[in-house]
This record gives structure tokens, sequence and C-alpha cells, in this order.
């Protein structure tokens, strides 16, 4: 039997005051572990329970903002102890062979074991990355192929990001962590380079990435690992002459070309990186003397840095009415031509 002897708790105590002090009696009390720091009788849940129940309730409903922060500081909280959890479980999964580095099983990694001069491509699809891992150098160019549209981050919680397959993998290729246990100096490759198709869905792969690196490791952009790999959109063929063009702007301009104009030009459009051979892949995309890249960076001033976290949360992140206010913003700067229908 059990009884309590506290003083009356009122909706005013709670509304003034963030701490509760409650004086519970109980018989044969439980605590958890030898060192006794935390009651874990179910009598004593119950008491406290019924004093504070309603009046938190009140509380909340009369204080909405309050009780979504408090909502906020708990899926954090509860995050990090997921996080925390997974990362023990590792720690004692690899315990008895710490020298041997864990990678993933999709990962074609290169031969080189310095970072320096080395690269690893994150591809769209295992297609292309059938054509990629051909197309390699296979001293300094590693392939890690990407099954669809990967997590978007900067809407799920730790829990979502550690259990996806895809991202579990770039973290074990990459090898440097992620968050505040992100260290560059352990990045296994010199450039990270994200290669998807060129069309709206590989643009939105690549975005997705962008924002995983932006959340999760953003010291590797500030550094400029991170590049974003330009492979063509078309094919044009006259006579004994090709070029490739990267967008349809680029195609208008080498048609104007003297290899191109007036001639009769074979225009064949890829639809993926998948329906090109190893050779045009390389050629085009991958061979540092004739590819491009676009180095993806993070702006030094403490400002601009934060209003690049204020558009990815606004058009990557939670709620859409973001996305809609800014599509409604910049929808007269589009041009209608250039919209892939």
């Amino acid at each position: 039997m059990g009884q309590k002897k506290a003083k009356d708790i009122t909706a005013d105590d709670i509304m003034t005051s963030s701490e509760i002090m409650l004086s519970v009696f109980i018989r044969e009390p439980q605590f958890q572990s030898q060192t006794k720091d935390r009651l874990t009788s179910p009598e004593a849940a119950r008491l406290v329970e019924n004093a504070v129940r309603d009046h938190f309730d009140h509380y909340l409903t009369d204080h909405m903002d309050r009780g979504k922060a408090l909502l906020a500081y708990v899926l954090d909280r509860m995050d990090e102890r997921l996080k925390r959890k997974q990362e023990k479980e590792v720690k004692r999964k690899t315990a008895t062979n710490s020298r041997k580095l864990r990678l993933p099983g999709k990962l074609t990694d290169c031969s080189n074991d310095d970072p320096e001069g080395a690269e690893i491509f994150l591809v769209e699809g295992d297609s292309a990355g059938g054509s990629a891992k051909q197309a390699r150098d296979r001293k300094t160019q590693a392939i890690l192929p990407l099954r669809g549209k990967i997590l978007n981050v900067a809407s799920a919680n730790n829990a979502k990001i550690l259990a996806n397959q895809e991202i579990a993998d770039m973290i074990l290729a990459l090898g440097c962590g992620t968050r505040k246990d992100c260290n560059p100096d352990h990045l296994r490759y010199e450039r990270i380079v994200i290669m998807t198709d060129a069309d709206v869905d590989g643009a939105h792969i690549a975005t997705l990435l962008m924002t995983f690196f932006f959340q999760e490791m953003p010291e590797l952009v500030r550094r400029g690992h991170l590049y974003l790999a330009q492979p063509p959109l078309y094919r044009l063929v006259a006579g004994g002459k090709s070029a490739y063009a990267k967008d349809d702007a680029h195609r208008a301009a080498l048609m104007q070309t003297k290899e191109f104009k007036g001639k009769k030009v074979d225009v064949s459009r890829f639809k993926g990186l998948g329906e090109m051979n190893p050779m045009q892949l390389r050629e085009t995309t991958m061979d540092p003397k004739t590819r491009m890249l676009i180095r993806i960076t993070l702006p030094s001033d403490v400002e601009e840095r934060a209003g690049v976290r204020d558009l990815v949360d606004r058009l990557m992140g939670t709620n859409p009415a973001h996305r809609f206010a800014f599509i409604q913003e910049n929808a007269a700067a589009v041009d209608e031509e250039a919209i892939d229908a």
C-alpha cells in the first residue's frame, strides 16, 4: 500500500515554474541498476501521472508554442539516443576486427590507398554504374551506384537517415563520419563527384545528394571536395564530325558552328547515363582531360551561409507551404520553353 504525501499542485504552479518537486512515499521501491539513479516502481509512476497529467494537458492547450518547442526538444533527444545506440552497436560488431576497413558491397573501389588524386563517383542506377565501372580509371576512380532517389534528409529524423541503406553505404565509403563527428581529414577521396542523368529526375537526385552533404557533411562542401558531373544530353553527328551538347542551349550553339551549320545533322538524345557506352561516358564525363565538373561550395561569410541554410530549409524542409511560396515568387522568371514536359 502506498501513500502520497505532497502539496497540492495547481495549474498556476506549472505555468509559473518549469520545475515540479514531488514527495512520494512507497513501500518496496524499485530502482534501475545498482547505482539506483532512477526510480522504476510502476506505483510511483502512476502517482506522479495522476498528480500532473490533467494540469499538464491544460498547460499545453493554453501554451501551444511551448508545447511544440517541448515536442521538438524531446524528438531531438530521441534522435541523439538512437544515433548513440547505433554507433555503439557498430563499434561492438567491429571491436574484434577493428583494423579491417568496412566498405559497402556495392562499392567498386580504386586501387590507390592515398586519398590525393582519388575520386568517388556517386552514380544514379546500377546500369549506369556498370558503364562507369568499365569507363573508369581503376587506379584513381571508385564507383558507388545508388538505387533511385535517396532520402530527403532535410525532412527526416536521424533514425530514418541512419536506417536508409543508400545513405549508410555513402557514409561507410567516404569514411569521415557525419555532423559533429565529421572529420574531412579522414575522407578517403579527394573528390566526391555526383554523376546523374542530364534530365529532371537526375537533377532531383543531385539535389537530394547535395542536401545530404550540406546537412550531414558541411565541412566537406566548405573545403571544396564536392563536385557535380556534367554528362551530355545530346550527341550531334554530321559526316565524320561528332560533338556532345549538355543541354538545349548548348545544342543550338553547336548547330551554328562551321562543323554543323547548313549540314544534315543527326541529333540523338541520351535517356540516361546507362545508354552511353563506356567509351562515350569516359570521354564526356569521367576523363579529367575532356570532362567538365562543377564544384559545389558554400560561401565563407556567416550571413550568406545562413541564407543558404534558410533556402535549403524552405525548398527541402517539411513545410510544403514554403516551397509553394518560392514557386509563386519565382515562376515569372522561368522560361516556359525551358520547362521539361
